[in-house]
């Protein structure tokens, strides 16, 4: 798969992290706002080439 391809899936996985924050239960608000911000970072790392998979 294309860098590109691979770096926009990382990031939708991170931003429907991100947005899921307020409807589930398992883990607080906080954490997964931070987590799923920490996946977008990933996936812009991935996406400029710094990181390759």
């Amino acid at each position: 798969m294309d860098q590109n391809w691979t770096s926009f899936i990382i990031g939708v996985i991170g931003a429907v992290i991100t947005l899921s924050a307020y409807t589930q239960t398992l883990v607080s608000t906080t954490q997964c706002v931070t987590l799923g911000l920490l996946i977008l970072m990933f996936g812009l790392l991935v996406g400029e080439g710094l990181i390759s998979l």
